[in-house]
């Protein structure tokens, strides 16, 4: 299988830049399914490495492995401990006014699918503003917390969902018509884990991962960029 773009790798850790559309981990679901796990073994001829967190599936971006117990248990630890700062790039619809926060408790079903519950956890998401466009926005959202598909839920809540998020979101594929040329469709989920950044045990500095903007968001950035924009005041 192809291996994903490693943007970090030493004897501890093994750092993909997950594609849009790869499992990080295979579950039930989808049993035959080729995982970063299975392109993580690949990679290092065969030897048994072990999961850290995951990403979904249709999300891009830093996603990271343990070549050994060890290093796995050291991961969980820091991030247990809430001591691993997160940061990803969300395009959403509609144009938000100004950076803020959600609160909303969330609530896990038995399908996988979360929604807002006051008997849900406590869940806490930070957004500020990267670009404004014409019925979108780039935005830079962290979570404090790390409850399944937090932002994808948290920006639907707000009435901002994601430009494109065949779940939480209208379920149809992002659109995006343009003068003399055939529209811009995407049907990749419009969210990227671009940085992580942590207290490295090896060399007591911070280390700080960062993965490159996927082409075909690029794209679509490109696509806004250019016949979306806002005119300056």
């Amino acid at each position: 299988m192809n291996i994903p773009e490693i943007i970090f790798e030493d004897n501890n850790l093994l750092v993909f830049n997950k594609p849009s559309g790869l499992l990080s981990i295979r579950d039930n679901k989808h049993p035959k399914e080729k995982s970063a796990i299975d392109a993580a073994m690949e990679h290092l001829a065969g030897a048994q490495v072990f999961p850290v967190h995951r990403i979904d599936k249709d999300t891009s971006g830093v996603l990271i492995i343990a070549k050994t117990r060890e290093a796995q248990s050291k991961m969980t630890e820091i991030i247990m401990d809430l001591k691993m700062r997160k940061l990803y790039l969300a395009l959403v619809k509609g144009e938000v006014a100004k950076e803020g926060q959600v609160t909303l408790p969330i609530l896990k079903g038995s399908s996988g699918k979360v929604k807002i519950s006051s008997t849900g956890k406590k869940s806490l998401t930070f957004y500020r503003i990267r670009k404004r466009f014409k019925g979108y926005t780039l935005l830079e959202v962290e979570p404090k917390t790390g409850r399944t598909h937090q932002i994808r839920i948290h920006m639907a809540s707000i009435g901002r969902p994601l430009a494109y998020d065949h779940v939480y979101g209208d379920r149809k594929a992002l659109t995006l018509p343009r003068k003399g040329r055939a529209p811009l469709v995407s049907e990749r989920l419009t969210l990227h884990s671009s940085d992580a950044m942590f207290m490295y045990w090896k060399t007591h500095r911070s280390l700080h991962l960062r993965a490159p903007f996927p082409e075909d968001l690029k794209e679509i950035i490109n696509v806004l960029e250019t016949e979306y924009s806002i005119p300056k005041e």
